[in-house]
């Protein structure tokens, strides 16, 4: 079954949320497309975590990554993922804005609870993928955005590589467990 293949990518807040610190920050983060940016993006941290250690991933609320993660990730070679260069203000490390351009609407509709607006989903309480999505070659939907929602779905395969570097930030909850109101498990 299609839906025992994905993860929902969800949020770690431990270690603090950031906001964009400028209005070209907010503009691309965004967007929803590919993009061209001379410019390094610039984050602040807006609430301070539980945590002082390091994160992998901070989320402002798209996720920003460390040069671990984005080397990982890159390694897929996944041509409607883009990594824009950021700096947090009181970090000394460089990040990469992740933006995902990929946009898949096959969900069970029977089986989910979501909002659609003009045929587009837009909210995600809970939902199951639909098995035509095994129609899609997998390179093609290794990493997607449910419809135009902000949940960000990651196949098994990617998950399972990550899950070997000690990843601190970043979690993963099986789609068939995922619920906005459940939160991170």
């Amino acid at each position: 079954m299609i839906n025992q293949e994905y993860y929902v990518w969800a949020e770690d807040c431990q270690f603090g949320l950031l906001d964009a610190a400028n209005e070209l920050t907010e503009i691309v983060q965004n967007k929803r497309e590919l993009l061209s940016v001379d410019e390094i993006l610039a984050y602040r941290i807006t609430t301070k975590g539980d945590s002082e250690q390091l994160a992998d991933v901070y989320y402002s609320p798209k996720f920003l990554l460390s040069e671990k993660l984005y080397a990982l990730l890159r390694s897929f070679d996944l041509p409607y993922v883009q990594f824009i260069v950021a700096n947090i203000d009181q970090k000394s490390e460089q990040f990469y804005l992740l933006k995902v351009i990929n946009f898949i609407s096959l969900i069970d509709e029977k089986k989910s609870k979501v909002t659609i607006i003009r045929g587009n989903i837009k909210n995600l309480d809970r939902f199951l993928l639909s098995d035509e999505l095994s129609n899609i070659e997998l390179s093609q939907r290794l990493i997607f955005k449910v419809g135009h929602s902000p949940v960000t779905v990651v196949h098994k395969s990617i998950v399972d590589s990550l899950a070997t570097h000690n990843l601190l930030g970043v979690q993963f909850i099986p789609v068939t467990a995922w619920s906005a109101w459940a939160g991170a498990r």
